[in-house]
């Protein structure tokens, strides 16, 4: 039998404002080695000279409620990538793992590299220390943009929480997607299970 720990959210003397990232009680609620694997992550973007930002099931957890995750996700800046004629890879110092869990390093899809592109610029520190996270309204866009079911309920659950309105998330996506988009066609479904009772 393999022995698991479960925490539950850490209580904060002050807790954060809305729309601020508490990514320490996202991290709480998961096995320690999370927290030492992001950090260890963004030290080595760090030094890899890659920007990077948390996004994800793990940043969406700190503007909203914990979630479950198997990885950590960032987005980075084309430096991130070498290549060698067609060949793309990963910069040497990119971390693929670290203490035993999976980062993801995500590129930025040319459909919206606009949209990436200021995800990344308009980062904000979060509450530990060394990690730049996206704003709450570019996590979700990264979250419409993966449209799995579970994307649609962690941005209904930011929307529950006040911290993305529908109102600027659809002033924010502005005549870069059309109706049809699967952006906007994913924040209407986040929007209207953010409208049901849980």
């Amino acid at each position: 039998m393999v022995r698991r720990e479960v925490r539950g959210p850490r209580r904060l003397e002050s807790a954060p404002r809305p729309g601020e990232p508490n990514l320490s009680a996202a991290l709480d609620a998961l096995a320690p080695r999370f927290r030492e694997a992001i950090v260890a992550a963004a030290e080595a973007y760090e030094r890899a000279g890659v920007r990077a930002v948390l996004i994800g099931g793990l940043a969406s957890s700190a503007y909203g409620r914990p979630r479950t995750t198997r990885d950590i996700d960032f987005l980075v800046g084309d430096e991130a990538w070498v290549s060698h004629g067609v060949v793309i890879s990963l910069r040497a110092g990119i971390p693929q793992e670290a203490c035993q869990v999976p980062i993801d390093t995500i590129p930025i899809p040319d459909q919206y590299r606009e949209l990436y592109e200021r995800a990344i610029d308009d980062a904000i520190e979060s509450d530990v220390r060394g990690v730049l996270i996206a704003r709450p309204e570019w996590v979700a866009v990264t979250k419409l943009a993966g449209g799995r079911a579970h994307d649609v309920a962690a941005v209904a659950d930011m929307m529950r929480a006040g911290v993305v309105d529908i109102h600027r998330l659809s002033l924010l996506l502005g005549d870069r997607v059309s109706p049809r988009d699967r952006l906007r066609v994913t924040l209407e479904r986040a929007w209207e299970e953010a409208q049901r009772e849980e």
